[in-house]
This record gives C-alpha cells, sequence and structure tokens, in this order.
C-alpha cells in the first residue's frame, strides 16, 4: 500500500498532466516557472527563484562606515563576503531599524563579480507559477513605488504583486549604476 505522501504525489502530477492537456487543446503548451514570494514592508513582491541563490537567516554583520544608509554591511556566506542590503530601505526608503527580527531572511544573489543578500521582512512562500493561472503584465501605476526595481508585476488570486529583477539590480550596483535613490543615501 502507498503512504499518503505517495498518494498526494501522484495527484500532483495527475493534475498537472490534466492541466497541460487542457492548455495545449486551447492555447499550446504551459510555460512555467517559481517564485519567491517575500515580505518588504507592506508589500508582497516576487522574485524569480532562479535569481536567488539561496535564502538564509541573518546573522552577524560589519558595518561599514561612509555607505549608504541601504547597506546594512558585511557578512560571510560560502567563503565570500556577502554585501548585505536592507531591502526595506532600499525599496522604499525607509526600515525597521532591527537586522535581527525573527521572521526576516537574506536573499543571496550573485552578481558578476560579487555576492549580495537582499534582507527582506519574511519570505511568505516558493509559488510555482503556470502561465494558464497567473497573468503577467506591465507595471501598474499603483505599483509605482517599484518603478526603478521591476517593470512588470503578476497578478495571483486576485493580489498584484511586482516582479522584482534581482540581478539587474545586482549588475547595477556593481556597476555603480543605482535607480533614484533620493532621501535614502548617507
Amino acid at each position: 500500500m502507498a503512504s499518503p505522501y505517495e498518494l498526494l504525489v501522484g495527484l500532483a502530477l495527475l493534475r498537472e498532466k490534466k492541466r497541460q492537456l487542457e492548455a495545449e487543446q486551447q492555447q499550446g503548451p504551459i510555460e512555467a516557472w517559481s517564485a519567491l514570494v517575500v515580505k518588504i514592508g507592506p508589500w508582497r513582491c516576487v522574485l524569480r527563484q532562479d535569481e536567488v541563490d539561496e535564502v538564509i537567516a541573518p546573522s552577524k554583520l560589519t558595518k561599514v562606515l561612509g555607505t549608504p544608509t541601504w547597506m546594512l554591511g558585511i557578512g560571510y556566506f560560502r567563503n565570500q563576503l556577502l554585501n548585505i542590503l536592507d531591502g526595506r530601505m532600499l525599496f522604499l526608503g525607509h526600515s525597521t531599524g532591527s537586522v535581527n527580527q525573527l521572521s526576516a531572511r537574506i536573499l543571496v544573489v550573485q552578481g558578476q563579480d560579487e555576492w549580495f543578500g537582499i534582507k527582506v521582512d519574511e519570505l511568505i512562500g516558493i509559488r510555482h507559477i503556470w502561465s494558464d493561472s497567473a497573468e503577467i503584465k506591465d507595471l501598474t501605476d499603483k505599483l509605482v513605488v517599484w518603478r526603478s526595481y521591476a517593470t512588470q508585476c503578476i497578478v495571483m488570486s486576485g493580489e498584484v504583486m511586482p516582479i522584482l529583477q534581482a540581478r539587474n539590480l545586482m549588475r547595477g550596483l556593481e556597476l555603480q549604476r543605482l535607480p533614484e535613490l533620493s532621501a535614502s543615501t548617507v
């Protein structure tokens, strides 16, 4: 007899096959990708899972004098220095002031030459997104605060969330091309 876990996996595979068959009959093959849903301030945001190398809990940081206020400090990750950025300060211009919230996580993103960590308030979960179940569109006027960091948003279950472009942001940081950060630099 199969375990309950095996039965659930089997059901999920059958549902996925049915979804693919229905989609092929209607509009062609289904595209699928995975996303991390995070909370930054009051906002829920989406990052492509393939742009985030790892998710870690905040640990000890070394502060660096003379850096912008959104730079929390330097950490250590897999024998590499990790530039830790405060997601709230970088994206929204204000911070909680607390680095070690219990729910906070650091999203590790590799740039071309350096490693970066984006501190988010909470990792809500991983969502598997199929082209037939979510709508991706250009950024709406309600999400104008994210315009420098995202060009698209996703509508899932009636909620509109920006899709943050983590790799592009890290490349910009490495090349010293930052989006407009009016009041958030030292």
